[in-house]
């Protein structure tokens, strides 16, 4: 019986380790969202995806992005950037990245979970 628990608690470590890795890679990764919108009003939408109850849990930082949002946390959290520009079609492209981040083990960044979450939420805000 204590073999088998072993074997799960190990089987678990590799399932989460495994889950963080991906969550990392998604969040350096560019995620780009093309919206009908103007730049203008996308631009007042992403703000408001920061803000909120959790809007205390970012603040404004400087950074690649025209939109440069740095999570608080341990060790200066990530910073998720985002630029903005207009489409052909009089809408907006937006390019959205982690551009500055603490590396654990290797290969974890730090909130990376928070960054996705943002990612997926600003894109229903410019599809709304």
């Amino acid at each position: 019986m204590g073999g088998f628990v072993l074997v799960l608690i190990v089987l678990a470590l590799v399932a989460f380790l495994v889950w963080q890795r991906s969550a990392t890679k998604t969040a350096l990764t560019t995620t780009q969202v093309e919206s009908r919108l103007p730049p203008q009003e996308v631009a007042e939408r992403i703000r408001n995806a920061f803000g909120g109850a959790q809007g205390m849990l970012w603040a404004n930082e400087p950074g690649p992005g025209s939109i440069n949002m740095r999570r608080r946390g341990k060790d200066g959290g990530i910073t998720m950037s985002i630029n903005i520009a207009p489409s052909a079609s009089g809408g907006a492209i937006v390019d959205m990245w982690a551009s500055n981040y603490n590396e654990y083990l290797i290969f974890f960044a730090n909130f990376a979970g928070s960054v996705n979450s943002k990612k997926k939420a600003i894109e229903r805000q410019l599809a709304a």
